[in-house]
């Protein structure tokens, strides 16, 4: 099997910052992904699965249509496996009434709380509801590991969901650096298989906020001959893994 733990907005100082020694493996480091002009989650995933540059036809359908996109696995990498099971990915399998809901909550504290005391109420609501997601993604993915597939992939949103709104709060999202991190160890404790650590983008602070930064996160837990890669290279490492029988058994 090969796993993949997908997180959107990992950010590599974070990583060192928390010392996240489960999330860094044998191999790590930022990745490039400066062939885009606009480093959007649906984008960078959609590049990813498919190994081509998506920017031009995701953006072309819009802020609110992009998040209808879902690509057919015969478009993806992930045809390559006998088995997959992939969780939550944006473009693919995503919750798309999840970020209907994100994004409400988004709207209603920029533009719609008129104090402090109603952005707090929102900011409460729009925490809890990402990590109630959070925490149901998580089960469904350690327990995908325990059954007969030969490529798994978990995509998990807290650090850019919660991170948009609570970048400056150091005690949280060091909450969530910790948990992603715990995720890498409970892999490894449940099977010995090849897995390959993965941000679309990273984040840094603005204020009490976050944005997306221009580059990523990732890491494999062996030794290979990515240096600074860029999205669509992964496709092809995880394919050729696969098919030139490198996996761990």
């Amino acid at each position: 099997m090969t796993v993949v733990l997908a997180i959107d907005a990992l950010e590599y100082e974070k990583i060192e910052e928390f010392d996240c020694e489960n999330l860094k493996q044998v191999t790590y480091g930022k990745t490039d992904i400066s062939e885009f002009d606009q480093p959007r989650t649906m984008v960078l995933w959609s590049s990813f699965m498919t190994g081509e540059n998506k920017e031009e036809e995701i953006l072309a359908k819009g802020d609110e249509e992009m998040w209808n996109t879902e690509f057919k696995i015969g478009e993806t990498f992930f045809s390559n496996f006998k088995n997959p099971k992939i969780i939550d990915l944006p473009g693919f399998s995503y919750d798309r009434s999840q970020h209907e809901k994100e994004r409400e909550l988004m709207k209603e504290f920029f533009e719609e709380a008129e104090n402090d005391e109603e952005k707090k109420e929102i900011r409460e609501e729009y925490n809890q509801h990402g990590l109630k997601h959070h925490r149901k993604v998580k089960e469904q993915f350690l327990n995908s590991l325990k059954k007969d597939h030969d490529f798994v992939l978990g995509y998990f949103s807290a650090a850019d969901v919660i991170g948009h709104l609570n970048f400056g709060n150091r005690v949280l999202m060091k909450m969530i650096y910790d948990d992603l991190d715990e995720i890498a160890q409970e892999i490894k404790e449940i099977r010995d298989d090849n897995l390959l650590v993965l941000s679309d983008h990273g984040m840094e602070g603005v204020g009490m906020f976050g944005d997306h930064n221009e580059y990523g996160f990732w890491s494999f837990d062996d030794g290979c001959n990515l240096d600074e890669p860029q999205l669509t290279d992964f496709a092809d490492f995880l394919v050729n893994l696969e098919k030139n029988g490198e996996l761990k058994n």
